[in-house]
């Protein structure tokens, strides 16, 4: 049998052997125009606002968000989301340029700029680390750091030291950094009193490394958080923390994700809604209302012969069936909806045979405070068409939200605008320009590792300035190049 029941709310869409009825229980139906996330009660609202702890070997441990799922559920969002996905991959690509480089601040016609300069020793260094034993060079290295920093505004590294540092000559005392999850990294403290007192970030020394998703009783290692004037103590490895400040939050916090996290969801839902839409409702041409007193009316039947079938199953006795479902002798809202469906099969039957065409189909009537309540059938005159333009613009509205969220002008994003046909080159060159002069914060925070790194390894060179940044190459105005270096000109 080739039947199907969707419901939202009170509102839904049956389907059988291929012809579809839309339905409403109660004569005052909503439709949903996207799907509504969980709501907790507001008194508990502020609860999720409050931070939370686990405890594993004498550590607390911070949750991240308050279910703990804070990383999973935006990396889903994202990646669901038909822009964001391409629109970070771009911001990545645009931060990272042509990958990590050493400068030097320096005076160059009357201002302060990088100048980028060959350092053989940290060379050497960067050159080594897959030697050591590190899974991931320093440009992959980079490029994860990149992307966890866009998706969450945070990222975790494990600095790997040498075997002998300290004590051999010449061994540098850090041998490489891989970059870690997100997902499998929690902040974790000895402090005793964490529900009551003041919890500063000092008071994080360790990180836990796990899968946290499957709970607490998984196994988990224990990692000292790095930091600078403690790297003596360190054995194997320790793990730092790097992140963009938030407020009120000590891991990072993706605040475009939160601010826009509607019109993500509606994003990611109205394609589905309208294909939904489409392939249900428009094939939909009778309208069926069910009045709630006849569904009260059968989930009391339902509710006592459960009861009844408790007394008769401890005698041993058959069972009472409703209608042909078996009830078993635990009443659940599933057994109401069974029955719904049965009745709607067996409506649609009757309104689709051929040889009932002309006829009446008869309903029990329900007497209540409104009056007298009975099946109602109604003909449907959907305005498709300007339900469909509502969902698109709703879409387009997503579009600019999430563009503009972001910070990418759809001259360089590749998204298109509605009403701009075209941009000039003088306008993507300059938001371009625009654009990348607002990187430097998240290219300190995203090479912090780099540079923590030399500070450690290299100190004297560290003391002279020497900085590891994402060499990005500004473009030249094609107007103001020779035709023969322009881009146009130039062989592949």
């Amino acid at each position: 049998m080739n039947e199907q029941m969707d419901m939202y709310g009170n509102f839904g869409v049956f389907i059988n052997e291929g012809t579809s009825y839309s339905f409403q229980v109660g004569s005052q139906a909503s439709m949903p125009a996207l799907d509504q996330d969980f709501q907790l009660p507001s008194s508990l609202l502020n609860l999720t606002e409050q931070p939370h702890w686990m405890s594993i070997n004498g550590y607390h441990i911070l949750s991240r968000g308050w279910n703990d799922l804070k990383c999973l559920e935006v990396a889903s969002d994202i990646k669901k989301n038909r822009l964001l996905p391409r629109l970070i991959t771009k911001q990545c690509d645009m931060l990272y340029g042509n990958g990590p480089a050493v400068y030097k601040m320096g005076l160059v016609d009357g201002k302060i700029k990088r100048v980028w300069q060959e350092v053989p020793e940290i060379k050497a260094w960067l050159d080594s680390w897959e030697d050591n034993g590190i899974v991931q060079g320093p440009k992959d290295f980079a490029k994860a750091c990149i992307k966890n920093f866009y998706y969450f505004r945070d990222f975790f590294c494990k600095f790997r030291f040498s075997v002998g540092k300290g004590i051999v000559p010449g061994v540098l005392p850090i041998a490489g950094i891989e970059a870690m999850e997100n997902n499998h990294c929690r902040l974790a403290t000895l402090k005793k009193d964490v529900a009551y007192s003041l919890v500063t970030d000092r008071d994080f020394t360790a990180v836990a490394v796990g899968r946290f998703a499957y709970g607490i009783s998984s196994s988990f290692s224990i990692y000292p958080k790095f930091r600078l004037n403690d790297v003596a103590r360190y054995n194997f490895a320790a793990i730092s923390h790097h992140r963009e400040k938030s407020v009120n939050e000590f891991y990072g916090q993706n605040e475009t994700h939160e601010g826009t996290r509607e019109y993500i969801k509606g994003s990611n839902t109205i394609a589905r809604y309208i294909n939904s839409f489409l392939n249900n409702a428009l094939a939909a041409k009778v309208h069926i209302i069910i009045p709630d007193a006849w569904v009260q009316s059968k989930r009391m039947q339902i509710q006592k012969l459960c009861e009844d079938n408790k007394k008769r199953k401890q005698k041993n006795l058959a069972l009472h069936n409703f209608a042909g479902i078996e009830i078993g002798t635990d009443f659940e809202e599933a057994l109401v909806l069974k029955y719904i469906s049965l009745k709607l099969r067996e409506v649609t039957n009757f309104l689709s045979g051929a040889d009932n065409q002309g006829k009446t189909y008869a309903t029990y009537s329900f007497k209540s405070s409104n009056g007298v309540e009975e099946w109602q059938f109604q003909t449907l005159d959907l305005k498709y068409k300007e339900y469909i333009e509502s969902l698109i613009s709703y879409d387009k509205r997503a579009d600019e939200v999430l563009l503009s969220s972001v910070g990418l002008d759809s001259s360089i994003s590749s998204v298109s605008k509605d009403g701009v046909i075209s941009k000039s080159g003088s306008d993507a060159y300059y938001n371009y320009l625009i654009y990348l002069m607002q990187l430097n914060p998240e290219d300190e925070i995203c090479c912090e590792p780099f540079n923590w790194a030399i500070k450690v390894n290299f100190p004297h060179l560290y003391e002279q300035g020497y900085r590891i940044g994402f060499y990005r190459e500004v473009p030249a105005r094609q107007e103001e190049l020779s035709p023969s270096n322009r881009l146009n000109n130039q062989q592949p």
